[in-house]
């Protein structure tokens, strides 16, 4: 099935459907759904996110192995004030957190509302700027870039603990917001490698622009494999190694042998960490799309199984409602990056200014 590409008010049009209709079925299943909404909003968002900010972490860098995908994975910016809005969708659930109803001041329900909502539409508007200064190729777009990069690291790191580990209150982790960061940047890396995928099937033959870029996209899903993992064990080693039960009870409810989720847990650490690593450690791999995009998917599997657990075991998550849910914004994040000519910012090119169809220096 070929995926639509849409101008920014049938765009609009559609959010606005699916919005209306995960609203409807959210309230419907009201009480047995929370959790489906959390966990697909939060690793949407990681996507859409993460895209950007590789290609920010890029910029910011000097790279220029970026380049022939440079607008496709900016595309993905116009997803994020649409998360925005299905996140309102989530207020009549927003009582499966255990805080609910706190008088403290910062538990207040339209403050945690507000507080989300406007840091996504400012990421949004720091986002799109950052794309128009780096399509026209301006010294500006690092100075953007390093803007954007503030805001999603912190972005997600708040996502993780206040939207998820919440969810367990009163347990906490002081690495578990920077953990769903390290994720969020390696779904912004499978991305690419879908893009870098779908860019070869059209061509006989790829240019070394295309080569350049494929080489280092392996080489980044096969070193920040090894970097969740090295988040994984120094969050499992510090609650190991204390044994307090308020520190323990977490992690031994979800990848304890006594649990009915060992098996998953384990399979969810063989996806993240053990299949990229095997099979992207050649170099061969690495430069085949078809196998990195795989190898990619894999990850991303993992990543969205891993949130269920999470999820799952503190709040309400109804299967099937989950798999609707995810079906809907999945195509319309497709559909999002499908329609960048639409949704990225018009702009006329700098004189002089290196474009993505400019000679790639290979450094």
């Amino acid at each position: 099935m070929r995926v639509p590409s849409m101008n920014v008010a049938g765009l609009s049009v559609v959010t606005v459907v699916v919005a209306g209709v995960i609203y409807g079925i959210e309230t419907l299943f009201q009480r047995t759904s929370g959790g489906s909404l959390v966990l697909n909003l939060t690793f949407w968002l990681a996507i859409a996110e993460g895209s950007v900010a590789l290609i920010a972490s890029a910029e910011v860098s000097r790279a220029t192995w970026h380049h022939p995908i440079r607008s496709q994975m900016l595309s993905a910016y116009a997803f994020i004030p649409m998360v925005a809005l299905m996140f309102l969708t989530f207020i009549p659930q927003m009582d499966i957190y255990p805080w609910w109803g706190d008088p403290h001041f910062w538990a207040q329900k339209w403050l945690f509302v507000f507080r989300h909502t406007a840091w996504m539409l400012v990421t949004f508007f720091i986002a799109r700027k950052f794309a128009a200064e780096a399509l026209k190729g301006t010294d500006a777009a690092r100075r953007w870039g390093v803007f954007y990069l503030v805001f999603f690291f912190l972005g997600q790191s708040v996502i993780g603990l206040e939207w998820v580990m919440s969810l367990e209150k009163p347990w906490f982790s002081t690495l578990f917001g920077a953990y769903f960061m390290v994720e969020a940047f390696q779904s912004g890396i499978i991305i690419a490698a879908l893009v870098l995928w779908a860019m070869r099937a059209k061509v006989a033959e790829p240019d070394e622009g295309w080569r350049f870029a494929q080489r280092s996209v392996g080489g980044l899903m096969f070193g920040f494999s090894i970097f969740w993992a090295y988040f994984y064990f120094s969050q499992l080693i510090v609650i190991w190694y204390g044994n307090l039960p308020e520190e323990v009870q977490y992690l031994a409810r979800r990848i304890g042998y006594h649990t009915p989720y060992w098996a998953l847990a384990r399979a969810i650490f063989g996806l993240c960490w053990v299949v990229p690593f095997v099979i992207l450690m050649g170099k061969r791999p690495k430069m085949n799309p078809k196998v990195v995009s795989i190898v990619g998917l894999l990850v991303l599997l993992g990543f969205y199984c891993e949130k269920w657990l999470m999820i799952a075991l503190a709040a309400p998550v109804n299967l099937g409602l989950m798999i609707v849910e995810t079906l809907l914004v999945g195509i319309l994040f497709a559909i999002v990056m499908r329609s960048g000519t639409h949704t990225l910012p018009k702009i006329e090119p700098v004189p002089g200014a290196q474009t993505s169809a400019s000679p790639t220096p290979q450094h």
